[in-house]
């Protein structure tokens, strides 16, 4: 890059004195020029000259915004419907509301009448129901069970939440997540609260779920598991999980037996739904969002710039 003009005091004032009329005050060049006795043709090389010697600088806040470029890329190459690529460099808890919040705008836009709207559950999709515009009448089901004590993160509020941006009939499920054993979970699915709930999977049009990454672990359900038995499963392989199906690397569902014990919508009722979107974001849940991809547990994507990155880097590395 070129260096910056240099000029002295005097003519710095100048220059910003112009600026500051033009751009802050919003005045003509044949206003300014009339009040400072100078040409209009001055006014104008003055202002040019407050850009290119630095005196005045041009800035964009794009954070949150829309890469249509990229999201088109990373549809197109990772095979699906639909991707929405935000642009953030910020914190994690800004990333966050940054793509829930274009999250929250997609389904505001996409949704019809009629729709039955399957949700999981995860910080970002907790944040994106504080965040949604006025939906059509839908139906709105959980996904999942609950995991973890942190009620306003629970996926019975964040159906309530969603429900009530519609108007529409709220499907919750009051059980949790997670059980000691497959007896329990299968007693647990028979509850006739918990059974009407889960009679809507088979009905879900369109479905926002998060992904977890349990290599490196970013995940509260990875987090939620007890240690050995987590530490067991990273040593089958599993490094993702959407909703409560476990994935290699390759894509191949495993640890099967672990889906056994929760209270989720299965891995095939998952593939069933015509449009399934995940809201995931962090360069760190690359290979998550890869091999969920290769397993065709989801054909939309609402994420950052850094996962999106990274997942086309994962696709020129092989």
């Amino acid at each position: 890059m070129a260096p910056k003009p240099v000029v002295g005091v005097n003519e710095r004032s100048a220059l910003l004195v112009v600026a500051k009329k033009f751009y802050l005050e919003e005045k003509s060049k044949v206003e300014i020029a009339k009040e400072l006795g100078y040409s209009r043709f001055r006014v104008a090389r003055m202002l040019e000259q407050a850009i290119s010697t630095g005196v005045m600088t041009i800035s964009f806040d794009d954070q949150g915004t829309i890469i249509p470029s990229l999201s088109s890329r990373l549809a197109e190459e990772m095979g699906l419907r639909e991707a929405i690529v935000v642009e953030s460099d910020s914190s994690e808890g800004m990333v966050r509301q940054h793509v829930s919040a274009a999250a929250a705008d997609l389904l505001g836009r996409t949704l019809r009448p009629g729709e039955v709207l399957g949700i999981g559950w995860g910080r970002t999709i907790s944040a994106m129901s504080e965040t949604l515009p006025s939906l059509p009448n839908i139906s709105v089901v959980q996904l999942t069970g609950t995991v973890g004590f942190n009620f306003n993160q629970s996926p019975v509020e964040i159906v309530r939440k969603v429900a009530l941006r519609s108007g529409g009939s709220s499907h919750p499920i009051f059980a949790p997540m997670l059980v000691d054993n497959a007896t329990t979970a299968a007693a647990l699915r028979q509850q006739p609260d918990v059974a009407q709930a889960m009679r809507f999977f088979d009905k879900v049009t369109t479905a926002v779920l998060a992904l977890g990454s349990w290599d490196p672990i970013e995940s509260q359900l990875a987090e939620a598991v007890p240690e050995k038995q987590r530490d067991e499963l990273r040593s089958r392989g599993v490094v993702a999980e959407v909703a409560a199906t476990l994935i290699a690397k390759d894509g191949t569902l495993i640890a099967t037996d672990f889906a056994d014990l929760c209270i989720a919508a299965t891995a095939d009722q998952i593939r069933r739904i015509p449009r399934v979107l995940v809201v995931a974001a962090g360069a760190r849940k690359a290979v998550a969002a890869r091999a969920a991809i290769r397993a065709g547990l989801f054909n939309g994507i609402v994420t950052d710039r850094a996962l999106a990155e990274a997942l086309l880097a994962t696709v020129e590395g092989q």
